[in-house]
């Protein structure tokens, strides 16, 4: 009688140990690769993609580069992720082209794609959930000519790593825009690394070379993304220090906190801010539909909107979006 009573018990335990695997293995992981783990943004977007999986019952695989110009190490990492077999993939490429093979890889594999943030080549994956980049630029060209007004400005856009998709449609966007209304642009060029060091290095090099009569000649500057933004905020700063006149308009891209304070200091006229909570939930929460047979679209807004000193103080919604209350 002990005997069986002790063979009923081990076989409890046992179905027990068993059914809490089968549930674990049941759990739906998902991994979700950003261009890098080491900027705010990029934080904002894991608080999202977290908040949207503990919503949603399913596990979150969190892994990325330590820098937007790792480009080999993303790749390995999406290879990695193939490997461990997860559920899907949300991945926010850093090269469209680099990363077509890995993402095509991936879905040959079983394992379904969805692109966030920035575009990739190809037509492999699932859904692309990000903001409009395009129109975001030609918004800050619209505000960058009211702010100007009708004259033939020059113009400088500083642009961020050669080949991402996102800070390139910036700039198209923005380049067109104040093209068709008879600005020029005269030089746009890419920083010496993807750092806010390499990035305020190649401002000023560039802004020094329009610095006449002790002025800097130029109607306006935009930058592509927060690091370029905050790289030209520290140079522009730097030529006021050193006594030459600095009448420029500068507009930014996000709003990483030191960019905020440069906005309601006045040192910078307007930023374009995305919605990196939002766009991180939507990538889960797009892929996790898919995953249960729903009918997803190609495409999935996540917004951009003009801050202004102004709309701060008028709109509560955006002081939320910005961080400030």
């Amino acid at each position: 009688m002990r005997t069986t009573v002790s063979s009923v018990l081990c076989l409890v335990c046992m179905l027990g140990f068993a059914g809490c695997g089968r549930q674990q293995e049941n759990t739906l992981t998902v991994a979700v690769i950003p261009k890098c783990t080491s900027s705010q943004f990029w934080e904002t977007v894991e608080e999202g993609a977290r908040e949207a999986a503990g919503r949603l019952g399913v596990e979150v695989r969190w892994e990325g580069p330590l820098a937007e110009t790792e480009i080999a190490e993303q790749n390995k990492i999406i290879e990695n992720m193939i490997n461990l077999d997860v559920g899907g993939i949300a991945l926010a490429p850093l090269n469209p082209k680099a990363m077509r093979k890995t993402v095509e890889t991936a879905v040959a594999a079983g394992i379904p794609v969805v692109i966030f943030d920035s575009a990739v080549d190809g037509d492999a994956h699932t859904s692309f959930v990000a903001s409009d980049n395009e129109l975001g630029g030609r918004l800050a060209a619209e505000h960058m000519i009211g702010l100007l007004g009708p004259q033939e400005a020059e113009l400088i856009v500083f642009r961020y790593v050669q080949g991402t998709a996102s800070t390139e449609a910036r700039a198209q966007g923005f380049i067109d825009a104040v093209r068709e209304a008879g600005m020029k642009v005269v030089a746009d060029p890419y920083p010496e690394d993807g750092s806010v060091a390499g990035c305020k290095k190649t401002a000023s090099n560039t802004l020094e070379r329009f610095i006449r009569d002790e002025k800097l000649q130029l109607g306006g500057v935009f930058c592509c993304n927060d690091r370029s933004s905050m790289g030209a905020v520290a140079a522009l700063d730097d030529i006021r220090k050193s006594g030459i006149q600095v009448d420029v308009r500068c507009i930014g891209f996000d709003f990483p906190p030191k960019l905020v304070d440069a906005l309601t200091a006045g040192q910078i006229d307007a930023l374009m801010a995305q919605d990196p909570r939002g766009m991180g939930a939507l990538a889960v929460e797009t892929l996790v539909k898919h995953l249960h047979g729903e009918t997803v679209p190609e495409f999935v807004d996540t917004g951009v909107r003009l801050v202004t000193r102004e709309r701060l103080k008028e709109d509560p919604a955006l002081r939320k979006l910005v961080g400030i209350e």
